[in-house]
């Protein structure tokens, strides 16, 4: 008798979950991606520029769903929708704003353009001694619009440099090395900047444990080992009084983390100033460790007198 209640128990215990689960799930928005241009891409012989648009579509697409935080519906049954309501021409184009679409089973649709894609080559000699480094840069300009009214509720812009390449040399000795697809690499990056301000726009990134080991809510679908996260407290809600809106609220910083780990499910970060954060205290990123790999050896903080 005492197991059947044990049994009981367990079973209701993981029903509820299950239904919990379930209701959660119930509720998460519905996001559809839709074509991202490319009006970068130059198919001329010398010129050639091909940013592999799909290529970051299909990205996008994942880091979305990592995420955990989005039903994203399939790319092909998107395009199918959109071509019935004859709207696949009109994406991108002013005349889509405002205009309303009721695509069906969509609550959100996902789309933009790459505007920038573009290497840089730094180089330094002295004497027997020389470095170079190749920056890789990735621009991709983000809309996220309300399938029913057309109001667009989101324009961001993710840009990404990241270090492709690096050589040295000095005397009889040299070496470097460069990625295999600097590309992808980038828009990797790209479509995690991208998936992390659409989910964090929704669901804010907070801190759910402090102590020695820090634990975010958010993890590798978005967030790096190195990344730097400031981590702030919200006061007061600010009304601009003449239009109603809210502009935000008053933010009490407190202090600076660094990620140490990401899983799928979380990431754990540690304190590298301030004071140590308190479970609900919300999270921005503040710089991607991509980005601080990129910016090394450019002029920093001095050690010693000034020349």
């Amino acid at each position: 008798m005492k197991y059947k209640l044990i049994r009981c128990l367990l079973s209701g215990a993981f029903l509820c979950g299950v239904l919990s689960l379930s209701a959660y799930a119930q509720d998460l928005p519905v996001v559809g991606i839709t074509k991202i241009k490319a009006p970068v891409d130059d198919p001329g012989f010398f010129t050639r520029v091909n940013t592999k648009a799909n290529n970051f579509e299909t990205m996008l697409e994942t880091q979305l769903i990592r995420t955990q935080r989005f039903k994203v519906m399939e790319r092909n049954r998107v395009d199918e929708i959109l071509a019935e309501q004859g709207l696949n021409n009109e994406f991108g184009d002013a005349s889509t704003a405002g205009g309303g679409f009721n695509v069906g089973g969509v609550d959100y649709l996902v789309y933009g353009a790459i505007t920038k894609f573009g290497q840089t080559k730094k180089v330094m000699a002295t004497g027997g001694f020389s470095t170079a480094q190749l920056i890789t840069e990735f621009v991709a300009d983000i809309k996220v619009v309300d399938a029913s009214t057309g109001e667009i509720r989101r324009a961001e812009t993710a840009e990404v440099e990241l270090k492709t390449a690096g050589a040295v040399s000095t005397g009889d000795f040299a070496s470097g090395n460069a990625d295999a697809d600097p590309l992808s690499d980038a828009q990797r990056v790209a479509a995690k900047k991208v998936a992390g301000i659409i989910a964090t726009s929704i669901f804010p990134m907070e801190v759910v444990k402090g102590g020695d080991t820090i634990y975010v809510n958010y993890g590798d679908a978005i967030l790096d080992e190195g990344d730097l996260l400031a981590v702030f407290r919200p006061g007061e809600e600010l009304i601009d009084e003449a239009t109603g809106i809210n502009l935000g609220s008053e933010e009490t910083v407190v202090g600076t983390i660094q990620v140490t780990e990401a899983t799928p499910n979380f990431s754990k970060a540690t304190l590298k100033s301030g004071t140590s954060p308190q479970r609900g205290d919300l999270v921005r990123l503040e710089q991607k460790a991509s980005s601080a790999a990129a910016s090394q050896g450019q002029p920093g903080e001095k050690r010693g007198r000034t020349i």
